[in-house]
């Protein structure tokens, strides 16, 4: 078969043109040959005598001097035409046509073949013409898709503010012929039937008029105020206006005369106010959350609705760093189910209604946890949420599975809802993994405290004649921790087999941009910062009603207490606690995190080996068990800010945000795994200075700033997530 190369310059030899004969030529030592453009031959040289004879390697003398390589490619080509350059021209789409060469043997028509030309990028233009390609049937039909088109933004608010159309402004008059909490001003916003508006800060939210949904929660026309947290950290809540349907509980307030002809029947009619918690000010404790309650840079530079409020923004579009609350369909459909069953049959309230949501880390569990308590508050009036993810709690600070109580929905991340649960027991770590059976007996504590006294109803007093929702039965809600492997694995087969739920929910994660250890830390400072009341009521969970965040926790003033008579006893909890002997007592409890836990009569021993001990200050007993979940329960948490060790004192400093009232019934100090923030030891208000609460950095006790200068002086990062070959 004749090369390619050679075909082509055959055929580049036809196009030549005939030489002029009546010039003096050298007699040629061979002629042309004769070739074909399908089947192309060899070129022969004729021999004088008529005989031929192969092609000689060499040429014979008589032929001229060999032209130059420069010179043999310039032949053929036409003059005054300027060759483009290897980068400047394609060689492939210049050509006329394709050269098949077939083999000898093949010498019939049958084997030629259709070729269709293969086009550049620079075809791609053409082809958004309309112009059906062609193509070969020996070769593969390719796929060029045109390059796309740049996406706009999804729209997260389908709401567009009107003025006096669906958004007015009300006066203090307005609000006072609504009965409306008067003292400031406030926007009411008329949605139509499946209009979704986006917030971004912090609100107060009034249904006047229709229904909406937030949260999973369903809110009908009523003069309740709810208040809403919407942080950059966290998925935005999403409010969409439902159907109208008349509701027992729909109580639609007199709406002034301007507003009355556009809320009419089918629209939802929200009233916004400002409202200030000082819940904002936990960015300048905590640097890495500053500023998440205001828009970014990224919605600063777009045009969007001014709604007149101050606290809260209307947010039109995603951008990078904004991720809508968006329930799925999954989570619609299973958490439906559990409002369609019907309580009324006979037998079923004495029946268990227990929900469990489990999965692995970052999966979303906090987040279907709080929609389901949303959702069952729609129809129960209470409902309680055990919390058993330690690193994670949704009601409390970590290190502590707690029982709530509820009798309103949350609309907020877990730092923004701080409470004093109904029973909790300190483990002290954000994870089990050092005390497993104190946390399985925490957990069975606080199962068999639901079971015997919040199931059926029994904490329900009072009797609203307007609320028609379930009151005799209580269901629960369990949020169990993401460590699903290996010990952590057993830990939640165990906790499942205590609940005995009747429905258990799993689900699979996306990923997040805030890491778990990130909003731990922002919870245990919320809690230090909240501002709890006073009127405690057994019955039901009281959450912090505003944060104080003007002074560091450095700079606040603390309790003074008397060690040996405020205290019965001293616990330390954790790995390598045991070889804490009474004389560096002092030196472990200095600026660390305690429980204060209240101990049923005889359940400590308080008869401690340094109590003896004039030189010991605490009531400590070396290596001795914590609580038992049984006979104790958790007050609360409590920051040691110093403690006199020269010469050894009784005196404490503590900082707790637990009312008065509640301190003196936590008589045992537990000290766990625990421990304070880096954001807790700061100054905010000084901190660009390079001092803290007027310390130069290098003199701050509990504080170092850069990594070790020791070899193998830094903290050594343990993975326990490797496996041997015959564990895969």
């Amino acid at each position: 078969m004749l090369s390619a190369v050679a075909a082509r310059k055959a055929r580049l030899e036809e196009k030549k043109p005939p030489a002029d004969l009546s010039k003096p030529t050298s007699a040629p030592t061979s002629a042309p040959a004769q070739v074909s453009t399908l089947t192309p031959r060899p070129s022969l040289a004729q021999h004088p005598e008529g005989k031929s004879k192969p092609p000689l390697k060499r040429k014979s003398g008589e032929q001229g001097p060999k032209p130059s390589k420069k010179k043999r490619k310039q032949q053929g080509k036409p003059p005054g035409e300027k060759r483009p350059r290897y980068f400047e021209g394609d060689a492939f789409k210049t050509q006329e046509d394709l050269i098949v060469v077939p083999d000898d043997d093949s010498d019939t028509d049958a084997s030629r073949s259709e070729i269709v030309q293969l086009r550049d990028s620079s075809d791609e233009e053409d082809d958004e013409s309309g112009e059906d390609a062609a193509y070969s049937a020996e070769l593969p039909s390719i796929y060029q898709p045109s390059r796309p088109a740049p996406d706009e933004p999804p729209v997260l608010s389908t709401f567009c503010p009107i003025l006096d159309q669906n958004m007015f402004h009300l006066t203090e008059e307005e609000m006072k012929q609504c009965n409306l909490p008067s003292g400031q001003r406030g926007t009411l916003l008329v949605l139509s039937l499946g209009e979704t508006l986006t917030l971004l800060g912090t609100c107060s939210l009034i249904v006047l008029h229709g229904s909406i949904s937030l949260y999973g929660a369903t809110l009908h026309a009523s003069s309740t105020v709810h208040r809403v947290f919407a942080p950059r950290s966290s998925p935005l809540p999403v409010i969409e206006s439902l159907s109208q349907t008349r509701h027992p509980r729909d109580i639609s307030l007199a709406l002034p005369s301007r507003i009355r002809a556009a809320a009419t029947a089918g629209r939802a009619a929200v009233l916004l106010q400002d409202i200030q918690t000082g819940v904002e000010g936990l960015g300048l404790v905590c640097r890495t959350f500053d500023g998440v309650f205001a828009p970014s840079r990224w919605q600063s530079s777009s045009a969007v609705p001014d709604l007149g409020l101050n606290s809260v923004k209307l947010v039109a579009h995603h951008t990078r760093d904004l991720n809508p609350l968006l329930i799925p369909h999954s989570w619609e459909a299973a958490t439906s189910s559990l409002l369609t069953r019907d309580v009324s049959t006979s037998g079923y309230a004495s029946a268990r209604l227990v929900c469990l949501v489990k999965g692995p880390k970052n999966a979303g569990k906090s987040t279907l946890a709080r929609t389901l308590l949303n959702r069952l508050l729609t129809k129960y009036r209470r409902v309680a949420f055990l919390e058993c993810d330690l690193g994670q709690s949704e009601f409390t600070p970590g290190g502590m599975a707690a029982l709530n109580i509820l009798d309103k929905p949350v609309f907020g991340p877990p730092f923004t809802h701080p409470s004093i649960p109904y029973a909790a027991h300190y483990i002290g770590a954000a994870s089990p993994r050092s005390s497993p059976s104190h946390y399985l007996e925490s957990i069975q504590a606080l199962v068999q405290t639901y079971n015997l006294d919040v199931q059926h109803g029994a904490l329900v007093e009072e009797q609203d004649v307007l609320d028609d929702r379930i009151s005799d039965l209580i269901p629960l809600v369990v949020n169990t921790m993401g460590w699903t492997k290996g010990l952590g694995a057993d830990l939640s087969r165990k906790v499942e087999e205590l609940v005995e739920p009747s429905d258990i929910f799993d689900i699979n994660p996306p990923s997040a941009l805030y890491s778990a250890a990130d909003h731990r830390f922002l919870s245990t400072m919320s809690y230090f910062h909240a501002v709890f009341t006073s009127d405690l009521k057994p019955p039901q969970t009281v959450m912090a009603s505003s944060w104080d965040t003007t002074l560091p926790l450095c700079a606040q003033r603390p309790y003074e207490v008397d060690s040996q008579a405020a205290f019965d006893h001293v616990i330390l909890t954790g790995a390598g606690v045991e070889d804490v002997v009474p004389s560096e007592v002092h030196r472990v409890l200095n600026g660390a995190i305690v429980a204060l836990v209240r101990c049923d009569p005889g359940a400590v021993d308080i008869d401690a080996d340094g109590s003896t001990d004039p030189t010991h200050v605490f009531r400590y007993r070396q290596g001795s068990a914590p609580p038992s979940p049984f006979s104790s329960n958790c007050c609360g948490l409590a920051l040691v800010r110093s403690l006199p060790h020269s010469p050894p004192s009784p005196s404490m400093h503590l900082i707790t945000p637990l009312p008065p009232h509640l301190l003196q019934s936590g008589r045992v100090l537990v000290k766990g795994e625990l421990e304070l923030p880096i954001w807790g030891m700061l100054d905010f208000r000084s901190i660009d200075n390079g001092d803290v609460a007027g310390v130069e950095r290098s003199r701050v006790p509990f504080l170092k700033w850069g990594k070790s200068e020791a070899a193998g002086g830094e903290r050594r990062r343990i993975r326990r997530n490797l496996m041997r070959k015959g564990q895969v």
